[in-house]
């Protein structure tokens, strides 16, 4: 068994080498891979791929003189590596030994590598004495690994679980394809990708934790076209998803048919002024996301984030007060989506948390060894996030006009800044009098400065990373036409 040999390896480096391996992170995951391929309704290719992978990260402790630096290289001479720390002690904070000289601090190193299933006993060792080489050369703050720890939530088990191959892929071709057959030709699915994968995950580490779990990915990814008077259009879109959720897939297709059916007769872009700007689906996913994001103990660590805890999230560079209270949590487990998950990639426990409540950031969560330099409680890093439904429905934010962006060249938002833009190739513009879509200008703008007025839809709905409201309306935006 590989586990077996890694360990052996890893115990006769630290038997014999100079370097010693302090402790160690493994992963083992397992997939089975079923892949379609589809050019219009046709079935182009069928494969099924079993893999199994494993990736391995080692540590490396040393002493040094010298004050040290956050995630640098200490001053000073007087390096050494230390003996396998995972029968020493060490606070849940990552505090440096206090028996030791006030002039030597611990620090830690780490390297990950990829070993092969096919690898012999000495070709494991060969790659993880590298491995503790280069993690003996890296230093950094010093923190500790989790420990064995019961889960304090549960992934519930997938739908996929109880059907056959064959019935998962039919299952999932035909809430795509159904959804197409509903707009006899006007608009048509030109070619999709369909991947659904079982990985069964293992993670254990030196401190004695071992936990294994099993997740289902399911990826489509797909390209939507019409005719129009100029010659064929195309819209790409994709889905992440662990559920056989027809409803959810063809509502994601079907949404999508409609649009590119639009973008057929599409006007241009006029130049607008002072219009709210309307942000669904994932675009709307990035927004709530970036006060999600900047809340991570990683980006307060990097100071790359402006957030400080116990003060608001929401008001503007100028001081201007929110229009409606913000309240994001951080989750482990959202139906439906792939990302679920017990623990994090440390293994420490996750459970959910309330990050931002009433626009002030509440706690820090992201990974424990940024949380123990900045001393904060671990909370774990997160994958999923929800927010809270605003106050406006959807039909509210329609009732006066609007300009909705539907789909994109490609929307950037600065995870540190804020700044988002990006050039619209569908949109729909209500004037007051009728909607009428649009292609080609762009909208850009900042969150730092439009987020006190920022609203949400009463509406909520999945995205690939979250529970979030179906929309976000925001005002200020930059509009440029097309012409």
């Amino acid at each position: 068994m590989m586990i077996t040999t890694i360990r052996e390896a890893i115990a006769s480096i630290n038997a014999h080498d100079t370097t010693k391996i302090s402790d160690w992170r493994l992963v083992e995951r397992r997939l089975e891979r079923q892949e379609r391929y589809y050019v219009a309704s046709k079935a182009e290719q069928a494969r099924t791929v079993d893999e199994t992978l494993y990736s391995l990260t080692v540590y490396v402790d040393t002493i040094a003189s010298g004050a040290g630096g956050s995630g640098g290289t200490s001053s000073g001479a007087g390096t050494g590596s230390l003996p396998n720390a995972a029968s020493g002690s060490a606070s849940s904070e990552g505090t440096n030994n206090p028996s030791a000289s006030p002039t030597l601090k611990k620090f830690r190193g780490e390297a990950t590598i990829t070993i092969q299933p096919t690898f012999s006993r000495a070709e494991c060792e060969a790659k993880i004495r590298q491995a503790a080489f280069a993690a003996s050369k890296s230093r950094n703050p010093w923190f500790e690994l989790p420990g064995p720890s019961a889960p304090k939530t549960s992934v519930p088990v997938s739908g996929f679980e109880a059907l056959s191959p064959a019935e998962r892929i039919e299952t999932v071709r035909h809430a795509f394809f159904s959804a197409a057959n509903r707009f006899g030709g006007n608009a048509r699915i030109n070619s999709l990708e369909l991947f659904i994968t079982k990985e069964t995950k293992r993670l254990l580490n030196s401190r004695g934790f071992d936990f294994a779990s099993t997740i289902w990915r399911g990826y489509s990814e797909f390209v939507v076209e019409a005719d129009s008077s100029s010659g064929t259009v195309e819209l790409f879109d994709d889905i992440e998803f662990s559920e056989p959720d027809a409803s959810r897939l063809s509502e994601a297709i079907e949404t999508r048919l409609a649009q590119v059916r639009d973008r057929a007769h599409a006007a241009p872009m006029p130049t607008l002024h002072d219009l709210p700007v309307i942000l669904r689906g994932k675009e709307a996913e990035e927004v709530f996301g970036w006060f999600f994001h900047n809340s991570r103990t990683e980006m307060i660590y990097s100071k790359a984030s402006a957030f400080e805890a116990g003060k608001s999230v929401q008001e503007s560079d100028k001081g201007e007060a929110p229009v409606e209270s913000l309240d994001v949590f951080a989750e482990p487990v959202i139906s439906g989506l792939p990302s679920s998950s017990a623990f994090d990639a440390d293994g420490f426990p996750l459970k959910r948390t309330a990050v931002i409540e009433d626009g002030i950031l509440k706690t820090l969560i992201g990974s424990i060894r940024h949380a123990d330099w900045l001393g904060v409680p671990r909370k774990g890093a997160f994958g999923l996030f929800s927010v809270s439904p605003g106050t406006m429905s959807l039909d509210e934010m329609h009732a006066a006009p609007y300009l909705e962006p539907v789909m994109f060249s490609d929307f950037r938002l600065d995870p540190v800044t804020g700044d988002f833009g990006a050039e619209m190739r569908l949109a729909y513009y209500f004037d007051g009098a009728k909607v009428v879509p649009v292609t080609g200008g762009s909208i850009s703008g900042s969150l730092s400065a439009l987020r006190a007025a920022m609203r949400r839809s009463k509406e909520v709905g999945l995205a690939a990373h979250s529970l979030c409201p179906k929309a976000v309306m925001l005002q200020g935006v930059i509009i440029t036409g097309a012409c």
